[in-house]
């Protein structure tokens, strides 16, 4: 992932003209019993009780495939993917170049070379108090990170939890103390895990929070650090190459209309504080935020202050601290899927181009500041999510329809 497009922590989104995605639910301030959080450790409910899978996940076995004899920038169906009907989790590539996927109260692992999907430990059920008791997962999805350890942390709608590979068991870690949505978590050099902002929930109302936090996996605990300059959700985060924190646009909920951003700000991880920088030359939110190999931070997409969805993209680099124009892409989108590929371009693929998904792919090459059309995907997908495979071929998955499909695309 070259940094995020959209914020992270769950909770059922709000319905506008440009619907999008609520996701991962984190607890600010909560305190999680985590002795030996990075150990190995069997998979647990609140309760103690065992949910861990009866098999484990070895890495995968065996060369990969051949590449399909099709042209390149072509996408190719693979799956079935057997997950619930809602919209996945983004997936994450683990250290041993398979791909983990949650869905709604099941996981699967994609193996590359063989080009399936094979089920792995299923999310542990929230606890009683959850909304969703049931399920371990809101269907709004959840946005799993991967820890430097090799395990990926996976918040759901009540629950903070931990998937270990070489287990194939996700563990609980906590609970959620307080509601934030829509904001974004980042993970840090030293392997501790910024929680930035998002839409915060108080009796009757909404405000978006510029609160910040930082979970520590070797204690299982949050922290407060410094807060943003500005309260948003919906906003990119992007750990740029010298390991400060890019914050860019999103918007915020303390209006009736709400209002899309300009502005970007910095967080420095060695102070523990923000500072202002260049703002955007169009304000967005659902966009798409990816680094480059050359250190720069393309920004694509997304909707602006009136509610348009936008072709428009954008450059920051951190050396003047400044946005600048480049060229914009094929079609207005949000809320689409966004890769860095091998050879240093970035896909976008699919997303809502304003009220309907799209099945269209376009490629950004950083030499030409261009956009240029590549192939389609087989079906049309609004917030599909992308990761880059060890093989140079590109995993796209979801399409929030029954039933959750995913394709390759072959640069």
């Amino acid at each position: 992932m070259g940094g995020q497009r959209r914020g992270s922590w769950s909770r059922a989104p709000r319905i506008e003209a440009s619907s999008r995605r609520a996701s991962w639910l984190l607890g600010l301030g909560l305190a999680i019993a985590v002795a030996g959080c990075s150990s190995a450790v069997a998979s647990t409910s609140a309760s103690g009780s065992s949910q861990g899978p009866s098999e484990t996940s070895p890495k995968p076995t065996g060369a990969p495939l051949p590449k399909p004899t099709v042209r390149s920038g072509t996408f190719t169906a693979t799956g079935p993917t057997d997950l619930p009907d809602q919209d996945p989790a983004e997936p994450v590539l683990l250290k041993n170049g398979e791909v983990l996927v949650v869905g709604e109260g099941a996981a699967v692992l994609y193996d590359p070379t063989t080009r399936k999907f094979r089920s792995t430990g299923d999310p542990v059920p929230n606890s009683s108090d959850s909304d969703y008791p049931e399920m371990a997962f809101e269907p709004s999805g959840n946005e799993p990170l991967l820890l430097a350890d090799g395990r990926v942390l996976t918040p759901g709608s009540s629950d903070v939890q931990v998937y270990d590979p070489s287990t194939g068991a996700f563990t609980i870690k906590g609970q959620e103390a307080s509601s934030h949505s829509l904001g974004a978590t980042v993970l840090l050099k030293d392997g501790r895990v910024l929680a930035i902002g998002g839409a915060v929930e108080v009796p009757d109302e909404e405000s978006s929070g510029a609160t910040v936090d930082i979970f520590d996996p070797t204690t299982g605990k949050f922290s407060r650090t410094g807060s943003m300059k500005t309260g948003r959700d919906s906003f990119t985060a992007t750990r740029l190459r010298d390991g400060r924190v890019l914050v860019a646009g999103g918007e915020t909920q303390d209006t009736d209309a709400g209002s899309a951003y300009a502005s970007a700000e910095i967080y420095e991880p060695a102070t523990g504080k923000w500072s202002r920088t260049g703002s955007m030359t169009t304000s967005r939110y659902d966009a798409t935020a990816t680094l480059l190999t050359n250190g720069k931070v393309l920004v694509t997409g997304g909707v602006d202050d009136d509610r348009r969805t936008l072709s428009s993209a954008e450059l920051y680099d951190p050396t003047t601290g400044r946005f600048t124009k480049t060229g914009s892409m094929s079609i207005a989108r949000s809320e689409q899927a966004a890769a860095l590929l091998p050879d240093g371009r970035v896909l976008i693929a699919g997303g809502s181009t304003s009220d309907d998904p799209t099945d269209t792919a376009e490629i950004y090459d950083p030499s030409l500041g261009t956009f240029s059309q590549t192939g389609s995907m087989t079906v049309a997908r609004w917030i599909p999510w992308a990761v880059t495979l060890p093989d140079g071929g590109v995993l796209v998955v979801g399409n929030f329809d029954a039933p959750i499909s995913a394709d390759l695309y072959w640069p």
